[in-house]
Order: structure tokens, then sequence, then C-alpha cells
């Protein structure tokens, strides 16, 4: 793509999401910044739907420009919603907090977990046979792996927790706060953490076996890990947030796998609707958590530059020592970006559902935050990183090339004189 290709594309972005931005601020502020009803008052939710349009429209435009490969429209379609992930979320989070009266009543507010289910259904669809037998062919990297997400993100969280909300907040908020960032430290392993790794060049086998081995294990961590570090400020249902796990996590997973397993030319056929269906279907999920937290979230805006000063430092310690660690067990550079990501990366759609279901709304902010946090944080800073690695690594070193230089030039002396010795 050319220069001024990229650059208009880029103006184009920038546009939609101001188009994205003035859209959510019509019918916030007709509320009185409260949050209104969406039959309160039609023109302010028109008008705001209308924008919403436009910035779609826009990064449509961008797409075009940027990474349109032509080909069918729903296929064009379909890659223009994976591509654009994080405007989809975002207008979910919107919507969800514009009209979060009328949304937290619907289905989307009340059932939020079952939604959820469809987004990891679509992930497990896409577990091979032969995913699960690279598994088993080479574990130790998945165990470590497995191992440094589940033992560093709960340790980190629980640190920055008395960091970041202890000494500043009310000893209540700050509970609720603690809670929300063990929930979101103790999720399994976003899904995301896979498109990460293909894109910074990592071990995307790795990866995958990884995620797949930490939601099998959710279940069965994240109650006995949430009752060790916040039972002691609050109540915590371990078997009954077992069984949700199962139901909405485990179950949803393994039986998709089962199903792309046993029909894969199905799951072949689907494949191009597998990423916007799981994008769509996530937008869905938050945007019924942030309904149903959005009041208190109001009533408590000092809190959310506390949650994201903890959010930043819990993500880069992630990121960073996802990376770090496993040098110490010789794994090697494409495999430690893997472990980045997989420790690094957090599942932030299952713990607002569980905040929600099992303690207060000030409980999902960190999810809500961090989500978008590590998003960015992964994308402008360890990704460009790990492809500049990943490039000098693959690059031939500068003494290699002067000995292969010098080889060469030896080569063809000896041939020249070979040639000399011929001639009469």
């Amino acid at each position: 793509m050319a220069p001024s290709q990229k650059n208009q594309a880029r103006s184009y972005t920038v546009a939609a999401y101001t188009a994205f931005g003035l859209g959510f601020l019509v019918p916030f502020a007709t509320s009185g910044w409260q949050g209104m009803q969406l039959s309160q008052a039609p023109w302010a939710v028109v008008a705001g739907l209308l924008l919403w349009a436009v910035g779609i429209g826009l990064e449509w435009r961008a797409y075009v420009l940027s990474h349109d490969s032509g080909g069918p429209m729903w296929r064009r379609v379909c890659d223009f919603i994976g591509r654009n992930a994080s405007a989809w979320l975002l207008l979910g989070i919107a919507f969800g907090f514009a009209y979060h009266p009328t949304i937290s009543t619907t289905v989307f507010g009340t059932n939020f977990s079952a939604i959820l289910a469809i987004t990891l259904a679509v992930m497990g669809i896409q577990i091979t046979l032969d995913a699960w037998r690279q598994l088993l062919r080479d574990i130790r990297p998945v165990l470590l792996v497995v191992l440094l997400r589940w033992v560093l993100m709960p340790l980190i969280g629980y640190c920055v927790s008395f960091i970041a909300f202890y000494p500043f907040l009310p000893e209540e908020i700050a509970n609720q706060l603690a809670i929300g960032m063990i929930l979101l430290a103790t999720s399994p392993t976003g899904a995301a953490s896979n498109s990460l790794t293909l894109i910074s060049k990592g071990d995307l086998a790795l990866s995958v076996s990884a995620t797949t081995v930490s939601v099998l294990i959710a279940p069965f961590l994240q109650p006995f890990l949430v009752q060790l570090f916040v039972g002691s400020s609050t109540s915590v249902e371990a078997q009954s947030m077992f069984l949700d796990l199962v139901q909405y996590v485990l179950a949803p997973v393994v039986i998709a796998s089962i199903v792309g397993i046993l029909v894969p030319r199905l799951v072949e056929r689907i494949k191009p609707f597998l990423q916007p269906i799981a994008v769509l279907s996530l937008a869905c999920v938050l945007m019924g958590t942030i309904s149903k937290g959005t009041t208190t979230i109001l009533e408590n805006l000092a809190v959310v530059a506390f949650v994201l000063i903890a959010c930043v430092i819990h993500g880069l310690a992630g990121l960073t020592l996802g990376y770090v660690a496993p040098r110490f067990f010789k794994l090697s550079h494409p495999q430690r970006v893997a472990a980045s990501y997989e420790v690094g990366i957090e599942n932030a759609a299952i713990a607002p559902a569980l905040a929600i279901s099992y303690f207060g709304p000030l409980a999902l902010l960190p999810a809500v935050v961090y989500g978008k946090t590590q998003n960015i944080m992964a994308a402008s800073i360890f990704a460009p990183y790990f492809l500049r690695q990943a490039e000098k690594l693959n690059a031939p070193s500068q003494d290699a090339l002067q000995s292969a230089q010098v080889e060469q030039f030896a080569a063809a002396g000896s041939g020249e004189a070979d040639r000399t010795k011929d001639l009469p």
C-alpha cells in the first residue's frame, strides 16, 4: 500500500472514531449524562445511530483502502468485521452505557453468560485434531506457559490491588475493585492471544494449545483462586461459580471442538463467518455487562483513574514477564512471544459475567478497562518489538555476511587460478 493511501486510510479511521464518539455523546448528553431509555428521546436515538452508521461507513472506506482484497461481498464484510473488532466492541460498550436503563432489562443484560458461550464455542470449533495432537506431542512448553499464566497473573493482580486501591479509596470500594482485579487475573487466556501471536510471528501451535488448556482448567482453578485471594473480604460461592464456568466456558469449548473434529468440512465452509460471529457476540456480552454496572460507575467516576493505572501496571507486568521468564527455561523467541500473550492477555468477557452474578457492579470495572488497555499495549508496544526481534534473528549477522563474502571471493580467485593453469 502506497504511503499516501495509508495516510488516507488512517484519516478515515480517525474520522470514523470521531463519529462513534459523537454518536455516543448525543444521547448521553440528552439524558443529562445519566443514560436513558430507548424510547425517551427518539430524535437523539436516531441521531446517534446515524452517526454510528456514518462511522461504520468511514471504517469500511479505510478497510477498502488498506486491507480489501476483493472477492464476494459477504466474504469482504466478514473480513471487515473481524479486522475491526475493536470498533464493534467499542460500539457494544457505548450502546450498553448510553441506553443502560433499557439494555439491562433485555436478554443482553439478564442472560449474557449464554451469549458468552457463543463466543467460546466459536473458539472451540476451530481447535482441530492436529491442535490436540500438537498438545500431546510436546507438552512441556505448554505446561510451562500455562503454569506461568496461572501463577503470575493472580499474584500480580493481588499486589496491584493493594498498590492502586487500598491506600487511596474507601475500603468498601477498594474491596469491590480488588475482587474485579482477581476475577480478571484468574480468568483464562483471551482468544485474542492467538491472533496477536500470529501477527507477531510467534509459535501459534503453542499459543492455541496453551489457550485450550487454560480454558479447560479455568472452571476448576478460578473459583479456588478467587476464594484464596478475596475470600477474607467477601463471601465467595465457589461451587456455584464452578458450575457456571463448566456450563458457560468448558462445555461450549469441548462440545464445539468435538463437532469441529467430526465435521471438518462443515467447519471449513463456515470458517469465514466464525470471526465476525465471535466479535459481534462478544460485543453483545460487553453491552449487557456494562449496562448492569453503569449506574454504579457513574456514581464512582473518580475510581476510573485508579482502575486505569492498575490495569496498565497489570498488563505491562504480565506481558513483560510472560516474555522474559521463559528465557530461563530455554524457550525460543517464537515460543516466548506466544508465552507473553498467553500470560498477559486476559479473557475480559468472563470476569464481568462473574462480577455481576456474584459480586457488585464495581467489580466488573477492571475487566471493562483492561479489555481495552491490553489490546492497546499489545498492539502498540509489544507486537512491534517482537517483530523487530524476529527480523534481527532471521537476518544474517554482519560477521556471517563478511565470512560468506570472503569465501565467495576466495572461491572466485581459486577458480581464476585454475583456469590460468589450463592456458598454454
